[in-house]
Order: C-alpha cells, then sequence, then structure tokens
C-alpha cells in the first residue's frame, strides 16, 4: 500500500543551531512526496492546503531519508500521508497528513496509524478561518517579526513562495525585540544548553505571496504544560490584511547537551508566558 515517493540526504545546511535537520527540510521532504504522488494519480498540481507534522526523531547530517506514502480518508479533500524514515535503520523521523484542493480519488486509502495521528492537535479545524483580524493581534503587540516585503529569499528565486517554504513567511525577517535569534538557546545551571523543540505541528496556508507583497507576522501562546508549550502564529498580507499563512505549534522543552526533554525552567515558562492568550487556541 505504501509507495517510496521520495529520497534524500541531509546535507550541511539543514543543520540548524540545534544540531539536527531544521523542521523546514522535514516538510520539504514531504511536499516533495505529495507532489510525486500526485503526478503519479495524475492530477497535475493541486493546491497544498494544509500540512500536519508530527516529528519522531531527529535527524543528523548524513543521514539517507526515504518518504513512503500512501492516501487516506477524512475530510472533504484528498489526503495524502506520509512517513519520513531513516534508510539505514527504519528510523522513523516524522509523519504527515497533507490536505490539498482536490476531492478524494477512487483508489485504495489507509487508516492513519497510532504513531501518525495527532497526539494533540486535530486535522478537522481551519486556522485560517480561525485567524484574528489583524488589528487585533497589533492591539495586543503580538508581533514576532518586523514589517517586510517578501524576497526572493522567501521565494527561492521564484515569482510566488512556495508550498515548501510558507512556513518562512512567518520567521522569516528580522525580530522587533532586542535578542539576537540564538537567545532562544538557554544556558541552565548546570552548564547544559536548552531549548524549545517542534513536536507537533499543523500549517495552513492560503494565497501565497508574491515577490514584493508587504507582510508581517505575530504569535501567541494559547497554553503552557510541565514540559509544553502550544502556540499559534499568524502571517499577514498588510495590504489585503488577510492571513497567508496559520501555524499551530506543540513545542517541548528538550535538554539539547542530554538529547532528551525536560521541565520548562522559571526563565523558559515566563518567556512563553509574556504573550499567553488562551482565547486564541484553535
Amino acid at each position: 500500500m505504501f509507495e517510496v515517493t521520495h529520497t534524500s540526504t541531509v546535507t550541511p545546511d539543514q543543520i540548524d543551531e540545534l544540531g539536527h535537520m531544521n523542521v523546514r527540510w522535514y516538510g520539504h521532504n514531504a511536499v516533495a512526496a505529495t507532489k510525486a504522488m500526485c503526478d503519479r494519480l495524475g492530477l497535475g498540481e493541486p493546491r497544498l492546503l494544509s500540512t500536519y507534522t508530527r516529528h519522531h526523531h531527529e535527524q543528523l547530517e548524513g543521514s539517507e531519508l526515504e518518504v513512503r506514502s500512501a492516501l487516506t480518508g477524512g475530510g472533504n479533500k484528498l489526503r495524502i500521508y506520509h512517513e519520513l524514515r531513516n534508510r539505514a535503520d527504519e528510523d522513523l523521523a516524522a509523519t504527515f497528513v497533507h490536505e490539498i484542493d482536490h476531492a478524494p480519488v477512487e483508489a485504495p486509502v489507509i487508516e492513519l496509524p497510532d504513531y501518525g495521528r495527532p497526539r494533540s492537535l486535530t486535522l478537522d479545524v481551519d486556522g485560517l478561518a480561525q485567524a484574528p483580524p489583524l488589528s487585533e493581534v497589533r492591539e495586543l503587540d503580538l508581533s514576532i517579526r518586523f514589517e517586510r516585503e517578501v524576497t526572493t529569499e522567501d521565494t527561492m528565486n521564484a515569482e510566488v513562495v512556495p508550498s515548501w517554504l510558507a512556513n518562512n513567511l512567518i520567521w522569516g525577517g528580522e525580530r522587533p525585540d532586542d535578542e539576537d535569534e540564538k537567545d532562544w538557546i538557554h544556558t541552565l545551571p548546570s552548564g547544559d544548553r536548552a531549548a524549545f523543540v517542534v513536536m507537533e505541528q499543523q500549517l495552513w496556508i492560503g494565497q501565497l505571496p508574491a515577490l514584493g507583497t508587504r507582510i508581517q507576522s505575530f504569535g501567541a501562546t494559547v497554553a503552557i504544560g510541565d514540559k509544553i508549550s502550544h502556540g499559534v502564529s499568524w502571517c499577514y498580507d498588510l495590504d489585503t490584511e488577510q492571513p497567508l499563512t496559520v501555524l499551530e505549534n506543540i513545542n517541548l522543552a528538550f535538554n539539547l547537551t542530554q538529547r532528551r526533554s525536560m521541565v520548562i525552567t522559571p526563565e523558559m515558562r515566563t518567556e512563553r508566558a509574556a504573550r499567553l492568550h488562551p482565547n486564541f487556541a484553535l
């Protein structure tokens, strides 16, 4: 039932400050697999509406990866399930559910395996429809990046932002605070380094912007647990005031030195609580 739809190797430029493959490259592998599935089904290139990702195990430089794909049921649009695995040892890197702008087709489908089901999020919600007005997030001072224009870095030299880089609309650009990008990595009293890593995320993709579009991103924390922070972020077209992308994240406090989960420290909790708005939960 599963088909191998994409293969890749983790290269040095895909490694981030945490020492493992950055989340954008997990997404790149899955989007490439969705394109391959659509090609095999003769569907052309329908628009990607949403992506759900559940991260299982980090992947390091040199890892040889492959995506195995199948159709899955649910919803009134076509859904494709992917597993990203390390080819050397079958290690499960991540699982994905992609919904595309095409009606379900007559073809065999699978039930999502337990390890591929959403753990803390839900597939049956529309983040774009629930996005607050731009005026509200501005009034609450929830900006996480300065106003900017879409550049060739966002589009990879194309005219329009590609689906697999939709995340970058939220995280690209300069922060409106005085912190360096690497200040989100904390040093614990023991000397160990710690940060939040993504465990689950769901991205809704609206109209992908073209070069020169004026955008800005905002974000809020909607819940904080012992080890988990739950957040929602939005990127808006500043001229139309419409949301372009919405990202929901479940982030785990992680000891980078010991490579294991940890209880959120008071400092890390204070940072997340500063923009706590439970009413924005999806």
